[in-house]
């Protein structure tokens, strides 16, 4: 194997889960392959392109249709519409790769580039990042991926629980799947110190902001009580998404003084302030701001959704919800509050168990995983 292709099609925004390609492709290149990636014209367009280029890693659109296209489309019937797969998968053909890695924000989405991959006789794998139990596939898109999962070389899921919800999605075993884990922006070996109790306890919710995934309504909700009001606890959000007014709108309108948006901020940075983590997803892959926390020694109070639990031992190293409604984020939330003195070292054993399952250096896993492929 000497080519290999990087291709996202998480059309939504750059986040999370395109670490790891994303760091993979460097890999490669250094490696001596040759190496090509492709995502989608994104609105917002992350410097991680240029850097892409920089290194002589030649970068596609595959979301780019000609203009007289997108006129035809505006009229034609959906039927007769140009398909973007038709342009945006087309530089493969020239560049004719050993691999093609299909990188997915969910566990669909990349279906049209999996067919295009079969019907051109180009080897593939898939990558799913996610997976939502209240986004069920119609029975087409149920029989697509039925036939082309099969037909990868490798599928591969960030969660046990992802892998097991898509095979009860399309009702058929996923035999050449695997578990793999996304690289972490902190340093394995922690150092970073648990912040001083001076008046407040800390929590930081670090997650984009976008309600439908990440849940911010849930967990204001909670917060809207009077008990939480009272009490010596501040809420930090970290991160941007396409809500971000609307998350500003909702903590005026419950009035909650103590929750601050506190942007983008480095995760090392997060974690010399804050205690613990909260997050109220309402569904996940598995969560890099849940590893990142561990890793710096911080318990998180998490809903049991996805590849949560695989990672929280209930009352030992965090604290799940039963379900991603407010009765039950609070229940956590107060089971937590009533050993905030223990936090501390909650936290020191959470890092021990995420060090028993995620390995030092993801990318490298990776890599060596893709090599050892038959291709």
């Amino acid at each position: 194997m000497n080519k290999i292709a990087f291709v996202s099609t998480n059309k939504s925004a750059w986040g999370g889960s395109e670490y790891l390609w994303y760091n993979s492709s460097f890999r490669f290149k250094a490696s001596g392959y040759d190496v090509i990636a492709s995502v989608p014209r994104w609105n917002d367009l992350p410097s991680s392109i240029e850097s892409l280029k920089s290194k002589g890693i030649k970068v596609y659109f595959n979301t780019d249709i000609p203009s007289y296209k997108k006129l035809y489309n505006r009229f034609a019937p959906r039927s007769l519409q140009y398909k973007y797969k038709d342009d945006g998968f087309r530089f493969l053909l020239d560049f004719k790769p050993d691999l093609v890695v299909i990188n997915q924000g969910g566990n669909t989405g990349g279906i049209d580039l999996m067919e295009y991959c079969i019907e051109n006789n180009l080897k593939f794998v898939t990558i799913s990042n996610a997976a939502n139990e209240a986004k069920w596939p119609s029975d087409d898109l149920n029989e697509r991926l039925s036939s082309a999962l099969p037909k990868a070389i490798r599928n591969y899921y960030v969660s046990r629980a992802n892998l097991r919800l898509t095979e009860i999605q399309i009702g058929q075993k996923i035999s050449n799947a695997m578990i793999i884990m996304n690289p972490f922006n902190v340093e394995y070996e922690n150092t970073c110190e648990y912040p001083e109790v001076k008046e407040n306890y800390f929590l930081a919710c670090v997650a984009r902001l976008e309600f439908y995934a990440k849940g911010h309504d849930i967990l204001f909700q909670v917060l809207n009580e009077e008990k939480w009001k009272n009490r010596n606890l501040i809420v930090n959000l970290y991160g941007k998404g396409e809500h971000l007014n609307s998350v500003k709108k909702l903590i005026k309108y419950f009035n909650l003084e103590k929750v601050i948006m506190e942007g983008h901020v480095n995760p090392s940075g997060i974690w010399k302030k804050n205690h613990a983590l909260i997050l109220t997803s309402r569904y996940e892959g598995l969560p890099l701001a849940l590893v990142e926390a561990m890793l710096c020694k911080r318990t998180g109070i998490v809903t049991n959704v996805s590849g949560n639990p695989e990672v929280i031992i209930d009352n030992e190293t965090g604290f799940l919800a039963k379900a991603a409604v407010p009765e039950f984020v609070d229940e956590a939330l107060e089971r937590a509050w009533s050993r905030r003195n223990e936090w501390e070292e909650i936290g020191i054993q959470a890092n021990k168990y995420i060090k028993s399952i995620v390995p030092e250096d993801p990318i490298d896993s990776f890599f060596k995983e893709i090599e050892s492929l038959e291709v």
